[in-house]
């Protein structure tokens, strides 16, 4: 069968070799098409994945940061960051989350308060616009780790819910514990308003 259809094929060549001509050279562009546009594609997405893995992979958080494999974060800490000052914190919250001024260090007594965006202006700069948009996915006993001074250290969620966002008291230590070494996180809730905070509570192993 093949061998008749090759028959036809040379004899349809020897009547119009032109238009035989005239389709192999748009065959043949049409294939060098679908190749460029083919390596175009995998280009973009090697770019596009780029930026992800070097801010996931790449950057030293040892010396203060963040790790909460069960909400996507992996993240510096900015640590001492004015809270009532927005231009201050806004700045300092382009490059990770921030430690609230005052509050304590992870090697010492008291309360470590963090906060960052849940979704933030796609137009503003910064890679840490939705850090802490899963922050709710934390429930009490999860895990997550901090990082200071090369030190990891592990902390146990006591409670996760919603609070009022004029609600302050989530920057006071915990009461009548001479041990504590606690931890607070904070974002705005429901990401992409401001009418409330997530807050997850949290204590050293």
């Amino acid at each position: 069968m093949m061998k008749k259809i090759w028959q036809k094929i040379k004899i349809l060549f020897k009547k119009r070799p032109a238009k035989f001509i005239a389709l192999g050279v748009v065959l043949a562009i049409l294939l060098i098409i679908m190749a460029l546009t083919k390596q175009k594609e995998e280009g973009l997405t090697s770019r596009t994945l780029l930026p992800q893995l070097k801010l996931q992979k790449k950057i030293d958080i040892s010396q203060f940061g963040i790790d909460i494999a069960k909400a996507n974060v992996w993240a510096p800490i900015i640590p001492q960051v004015d809270g009532y000052d927005k231009e201050a914190y806004l700045k300092a919250i382009e490059n990770g989350v921030a430690q609230f001024k005052d509050t304590k260090n992870p090697d010492e007594l008291g309360n470590l308060f963090i906060f960052g965006h849940s979704k933030y202006y796609h137009d503003k700069p910064g890679d840490y616009k939705e850090i802490f948009k899963d922050l709710n996915q934390l429930k009490a006993i999860d895990e997550f780790n901090i990082y200071y001074k090369g030190e990891k250290i592990f902390y146990t969620v006591t409670e996760s819910k919603k609070v009022d966002q004029y609600d302050w008291s989530i920057l006071d230590p915990t009461p009548d514990d001479p041990k504590d070494k606690t931890i607070t996180l904070m974002t705005c809730w429901p990401p992409g308003t401001i009418d409330a905070r997530w807050v997850v509570f949290a204590t050293q192993k």
